[in-house]
């Protein structure tokens, strides 16, 4: 009994309150053995066991049923032991219960031995159920006989529709046949496998599994089956190979990059390096004094105590740290290294440290010459807008704290595109070089000068109080500009806009200067290009009334507020009105008329002027389709095109659209492009834009030619069917001999290239009379008519051709020696 661990008792009916114990039971509870009261055991049972010990004692002594009870029971000593208590009534001859004897026995290290079994099947139990991961096990058919998988994975697969049969009988993809037939062979061999890959087609479609396993054998050595674990791997593998791929160039990077490891102990005096820290190092391990002081003297006194302070953090917080230090090298060169440090710990303290040191000094000396590039513009060693911009502010801040003066230059160049697009990117490259040199030499050392991107540029000098001088050094800057520069593509002609903010006179802050500058140059860009314009107080306000303008143009386009009048256009040999001319008209609800020549420019500057275009587009094609059904002559009707409607918006499909929706046929439209289109746009897109309009059957007019490039070149490859020349060159020719030749060359031109030819801006008989003589087609102009309103047009056309025709017949021109040969080149 004392082997087992348990004890027995008996108590007698006549006496229920004492009980008699052995000695072996005495020894097991601490008290003496023989009799004893029974309340002096009761009192030592925990939570309730004594109630249950009690009512097991008095059911057993009334109707004789045995009883086992377990209960905890306090040690006069202080522990705890788990004990089971049996009873069970002993009765005499006549079958009445005389006595209830029983057995204590000790279960608390089967009781412990349990809970630690439950605890650890429990513990078990709860990894499976929150782990991705299956186990699986067969017999020795391979066949599986369990298969039980976690929360995380019953999704995957269905663990039912695998019991019972073998891993090469599941669904396989033949193009994974050959790896399941390697795990076939590893368990037909009994040999572990491990880690290994397959495909299984199941309900959620095809699943790429990772399994390992190992063979059971029984005592007698008898082969039973496989235990194993298996996992879905089919978002790692996919995260696998992504994460391959991102870090492609970085592995690269490491098998590059020189890099050692070391080690300290706590309470050591020698540091632990790495072969490869040596190598890296380029110190000999032979006679490398390792001693950590020694180490640590190797580096400036600076980064001697970043290394010590990170090794404290991670004392103090533990993780790992990080430093960058320099060490001069035995080769004598100093060089950067990367140093990594993290606690080694042993059960929970840290008691050395582990790192790694990584030679950084090509990252470090990049990263040196990125700091002094990030402030200069890459492409002409200048200052970028970042630099300028501090170098501005200590400008601004010397002028107010100082008494100091400075003058800020915006320079703009007047012609850059072209040079992008007749030569190309690298020619517009090399000329930003070309100009940047050129801002050097004209301002010399005494200027920071800075391009804030594209082909614009600041210049920011200190200067005397003096006005005067700074148009007079703007001027010099616009004329060596001006000039012609030599690229290696050939000589370029840009020129130049400067905008001047004085300092601290037109601003106190960086943003306001340079706001005040950029104001200067946009009113130089409107006053004509090429020229210096001083910021004024005005400029703002008259921006301001710009934007004004623009929101109740904006408001006139929703509100219906403005109206299309017609110009006639006349054939001078018949005298028949052959056309009109759309033109816009706006009457402000409060400032009543306001002039194309004001609104227009707002409406380019603001975007809005694309609206418009396709606004005063519908509304002719409406008016003239209207005209039509009324029984009216069949009449051109020209429509002027804004550049900012090619590249805005599919113009080509909208002006389809609107022939479409008005049902004008297409050859009555006449769209008058301007020749500041070729400035904004590419020639490429130009002619497909310019042939698919041609295709459709509109018309196409050359507008207001002579005015700006004389874009002659334009005339031979795209397909243009009228020449419209600028009134500059029609006002007044009739007492102008030198401008009636220069037309009669552009009359003869046009012809020549199978073009016809209208005159606009002519307002009197005299100018008529010669433009008839020189042969030209069509005539525009106030000598007829001002643009009127719709309903007064047919009056006017009508009144047109009732005056009679002018006995002069047209004279047939024959181009001179010079304007034949350039109709020649032309081809």
């Amino acid at each position: 009994m004392t082997i087992a661990g348990m004890g027995y008792w008996v108590a007698n009916t006549c006496d229920p309150e004492t009980f008699w114990i052995s000695p072996e039971l005495a020894d097991l509870v601490g008290v003496p053995s023989g009799p004893i009261a029974i309340k002096v055991l009761r009192e030592r049972y925990e939570g309730e066991g004594a109630s249950r010990v009690f009512e097991g004692f008095r059911t057993c002594i009334s109707t004789g049923a045995p009883y086992a009870v377990d209960v905890v029971y306090r040690h006069p000593d202080g522990r705890l032991l788990n004990l089971r208590i049996h009873g069970e009534a002993e009765r005499d001859s006549q079958g009445a219960i005389v006595r209830v004897s029983g057995i204590v026995v000790d279960t608390t290290r089967e009781t412990e031995a349990l809970k630690r079994i439950a605890d650890s099947e429990q513990m078990l139990a709860d990894f499976l159920d929150t782990a991705t991961d299956w186990c699986w096990q067969t017999d020795a058919e391979h066949r599986f006989t369990r298969f039980e998988a976690g929360s995380q994975s019953r999704r995957s697969i269905n663990g039912s529709r695998v019991l019972g049969r073998s891993r090469w009988e599941l669904d396989i993809p033949e193009g994974s046949r050959h790896e399941v037939e390697q795990i076939r062979a590893a368990m037909e061999a009994h040999q572990p496998f491990r880690d290994i890959d397959y495909t299984v087609n199941t309900q959620a479609g095809q699943r790429r599994m990772r399994t390992s396993g190992k063979p059971i054998f029984g005592p007698d050595g008898t082969f039973e089956g496989y235990r194993g674990t298996a996992a879905d791997v089919t978002e790692l593998r996919d995260a696998e190979r992504l994460l391959l791929n991102r870090s492609a160039a970085l592995a690269e990077a490491h098998r590059i990059g020189r890099m050692g490891s070391w080690s300290f102990l706590l309470g050591d005096e020698m540091v632990t390096w790495s072969e490869e820290l040596f190598a890296v190092t380029g110190f000999d391990p032979s006679t490398f004094d390792s001693r950590n002081t020694a180490v640590l003297a190797m580096f400036e006194p600076e980064d001697r105590q970043k290394l010590i302070d990170i090794q404290v953090a991670v004392l103090k917080g533990g993780g790992a740290r990080s430093v960058d230090v320099r060490l001069a090298c035995p080769d004598g060169r100093v060089r950067d290294f990367a140093v990594t440090c993290k606690g080694e710990e042993v059960a929970g303290k840290i008691v050395g440290f582990v790192g790694t040191v990584q030679d950084v000094t090509e990252r470090k000396q990049a990263q040196r010459q990125l700091e002094e590039l990030a402030y200069a513009d890459p492409l002409t060693g200048l200052a970028n807008r970042a630099m300028f911009k501090q170098s501005l502010t200590t400008v601004i801040g010397k002028a107010l704290l100082e008494g100091r003066f400075a003058t800020l230059y915006l320079v703009d160049l007047d012609r850059f595109k072209e040079v992008n697009d007749a030569f190309g990117h690298a020619a517009g490259d090399e000329l930003l070089c070309r100009v940047a040199a050129i801002l050097r030499r004209e301002f010399g050392d005494g200027a920071f000068i800075a391009r804030l991107g594209g082909d614009e540029f600041a210049i920011l000098v200190e200067r005397s109080h003096q006005h005067e001088d700074v148009r007079i050094i703007a001027e010099d800057l616009i004329a060596a500009l001006s000039g012609p520069i030599d690229l290696s593509s050939g000589e370029a002609f840009v020129g130049a806009t400067v905008g001047v903010a004085m300092l601290p006179e037109h601003a106190t802050s960086t943003d306001q200067a340079m706001r005040h500058a950029d104001l200067a140059l946009y009113m130089g860009k409107e006053a004509g290009r090429g020229r210096c314009m001083l910021f004024e107080t005005a400029f703002a306000e008259a921006v301001e009334q710009r934007l004004l303008l623009a929101r109740d143009l904006r408001h006139a386009i929703e509100e219906n507020e403005l109206h299309a009048f017609y110009q006639p256009q006349v054939s001078i040999a018949t005298g028949k009105v052959v056309g009109f001319e759309a033109l816009l008209r706006w009457t402000h609800r409060e400032r009543g008329p306001i002039s194309p020549a004001e609104f227009i420019p707002v409406a380019e500057n603001s975007g809005i002027i694309v609206d418009l275009g396709l606004w005063i587009l519908r509304e002719a094609c409406q008016q003239a389709k209207a005209w039509l059904d009324q029984g009216l002559p069949a009449r051109t009707m020209s429509v002027n095109v804004s550049p900012a409607q090619f590249w805005a918006m599919d113009f080509e499909t909208a002006v389809a659209a609107v022939l479409a929706e008005t049902g004008l046929p297409a050859e009555l439209l006449c769209l008058e492009l301007t020749e500041s289109l070729f400035v904004d746009q590419s020639e490429d897109r130009i002619s497909r834009t310019l042939g698919s309009l041609s295709a459709l059957g509109v018309q196409l007019a050359l507008d207001d030619f002579g005015s700006g490039y004389s874009s002659l070149g334009y005339l031979t490859r795209l397909p243009f069917h009228r020449l419209k020349v600028d009134r500059s060159f029609v006002d007044g020719i009739a007492g102008q001999p030198a401008k009636r030749k220069l037309l009669a060359g552009i009359i003869a031109l046009s012809h020549g290239l199978g073009l016809s030819t209208v005159a606009e801006g002519a307002e009197k008989r005299a100018d008529v009379d010669v433009l008839r003589e020189l042969g030209c087609d069509t005539v525009q102009g106030y000598v007829y008519s001002r643009p009127v309103a719709p309903d007064a047009a047919p009056v006017v056309a009508a009144s047109i051709e009732a005056e009679p025709l002018p006995d002069h017949r047209p004279q047939c021109l024959i181009p001179d020696a010079d304007t034949a040969a350039m109709i020649a080149a032309l081809g």
